[in-house]
């Protein structure tokens, strides 16, 4: 566990919701088991995919998309991808000197420009012809890039800053504009921002985006949020010489192919991609990008690369879906990061994936990715997520470096879609107990403020969920047993427990809670106000 995660002031809660990541919380358990949770597919099908004329492949991928739902209308809101790519036969490619390396620049041969849908529930889109960009005569859906004057729009993520009080910037989009020649010796292109006040027409700020010691050049995949106490943004993308600093001993045999060999055990010479963090106050001027989540050698298998990370809240803590590329096999799935600070992020059972590809005939059968925050609605989370019927690289990169797989080459088969899984509200984690023993858990003393406790609670057919307050050194505040608990046997994500005869808790000191779960798993806990 990261100490700079898990310090003691935590254990002041105050109402703020309180999960089961780590083990900061817990003092005893007894009968319990820690079970981790992922969303359920909601279709068999893509619920965004290539349907019209204008559209070549829309780049349901890592990052290429977002999903907002906008609170003015209550519209949900995604910009896309679509890759202008009309063959794969002749990307620019070319052999770099120093390590005789494969390079290419899929962006500058097919340029990218951004589209936009939007949905009354979340599930069934439309793609509003919007009069901003036409092509061939035909009205599109098209709001920034292609083959205008501005050039490619390649992972751009959009950001809804409701923070922001000049409403022309109430959206903020990054993107990288212009993928020079030699990106693969620099690792990445030229970024800029781009400012909406409705998502749809966009004013592009003429200075390009500078990160610190690295000037204007970035890697690409990039996430955006904002920490809510300062204001400030934090980028999670990748340094442009993430993958190319190190030197290659020219002696020992490689494949020369695009992915370079990796040295396990040997941080100094880390080559992998990986998570880096800027940070900015007026998203033009960020920090040198520094590493954030890295791939570990005592935990991830030898070809797992970091290919981006997505951060979002849940109540004051941070949850991170980290992509993670197999290389040898070339497929993506996800899986779980968390932070209290969003700053210092742990990994959450690492190997273990949150989301994976689908079965061998399904729309994602290869790769499933996440770059947006998930899409808060009523009690449950809408999880929006990439996916494809082909490997990350190989369609693209299969004709220049000689691949024998069916898809090189192949762009007709080429499908990306996105795609929607559900899940109750802060449910990735419980602590769990079966129908034989009662599990029980005493947690450290916490310091929580509000006179009502809520529990995010699932019981089983005959389970129940009861409990009991102490004080700092573990005796029983009398009114508060188990025995006068008002036992719980719902399945509900904000359930109050009641002590028979008390109408206040013994709150604004530091006390203890006591769980007995049968049958149960809880999920998280909260105290509140009454009138909440």
């Amino acid at each position: 566990m990261n100490h700079l995660v898990a310090d003691s002031v935590y254990l002041r809660v105050g109402s703020r919701r309180q999960f089961f990541f780590d083990d900061l919380l817990l003092e005893q358990t007894q009968n319990l088991t820690r079970r981790f949770h992922s969303p359920e597919p909601v279709t068999s099908r893509p619920i965004l995919q290539k349907d019209r004329p204008w559209e070549h492949v829309p780049y349901f991928s890592c990052n290429t998309w977002n999903v907002i739902r906008d609170p003015r209308d209550k519209l949900f809101k995604c910009w896309y991808e679509d890759w202008e790519i009309h063959d794969l036969s002749n990307p620019i490619s070319w052999i770099r000197e120093s390590d005789k390396k494969f390079c290419l620049n899929l962006h500058l041969s097919w340029p990218s420009r951004n589209l936009y849908a939007e949905s009354v529930d979340g599930i069934e889109w439309t793609k509003p012809e919007l009069g901003v960009v036409t092509e061939k005569g035909r009205n599109t859906n098209i709001v920034l890039g292609g083959r205008q004057s501005l050039g490619p729009v390649h992972c751009a993520y959009v950001l809804l800053d409701e923070s922001e009080n000049v409403s022309s910037q109430r959206f903020k989009m990054v993107f990288e504009n212009m993928a020079t020649e030699n990106a693969d010796d620099q690792g990445g292109g030229t970024f800029r921002v781009a400012f909406s006040e409705d998502g749809i027409h966009w004013e592009v700020q003429p200075e390009p985006v500078q990160y610190g010691s690295c000037g204007s050049v970035a890697g690409d995949v990039v996430t955006v949020s904002v920490e809510p106490e300062s204001g400030v943004y934090r980028l999670n993308g990748r340094h442009p010489l993430m993958c190319s600093a190190v030197v290659q001993d020219m002696r020992n045999p490689t494949d020369g192919g695009w992915i370079a060999p990796s040295y396990p055990h040997q941080f100094g010479r880390e080559n992998k991609r990986r998570i880096y963090r800027a940070e900015s106050r007026d998203m033009i001027h960020w920090s040198t990008p520094a590493p954030l989540v890295v791939p570990e050698s005592d935990l991830d298998n030898l070809d797992d690369e970091f290919y981006g990370m997505e951060q979002f809240q849940i109540g004051d803590d941070w949850l991170g879906l980290l992509n993670i590329l197999h290389n040898t096999d070339n497929t993506m799935d996800v899986q779980l990061t968390y932070s209290r600070d969003g700053r210092d992020f742990n990994r959450v059972q690492p190997g273990w994936a949150w989301l994976t590809p689908g079965g061998p005939e399904s729309w994602n059968r290869y790769m499933t990715t996440v770059c947006s925050k998930p899409v808060e609605v009523g009690d449950e989370l809408y999880v929006y997520h990439g996916g494809a019927n082909v490997h990350h690289d190989w369609w693209m990169v299969g004709v220049p470096e000689g691949l024998d797989v069916p898809e090189s080459g192949n762009l007709p088969d080429v499908r990306y879609g996105l795609g929607l899984a559900k899940m109750k509200r802060d449910r990735f984690v419980s602590l769990a107990a079966g129908p034989a023993r009662t599990g029980v858990l005493v947690t450290r003393p916490i310091f929580p403020t509000g006179d009502k406790l809520l529990v995010n609670v699932k019981c089983a057919p005959g389970g129940s969920l009861e409990a009991a307050i102490a004080d700092d050194q573990g005796v029983v505040v009398a009114g508060f047993e188990r025995t006068s608990c008002q036992a719980i046997s719902g399945d509900a994500v904000a359930l109050e427990v009641k002590w028979k005869g008390q109408s206040e808790l013994p709150t604004e000191k530091f006390l203890k809670l006591h769980f007995f779960l049968k049958n149960a798993e809880l999920y998280s806990f909260q105290f509140v106000d009454k009138a909440q």
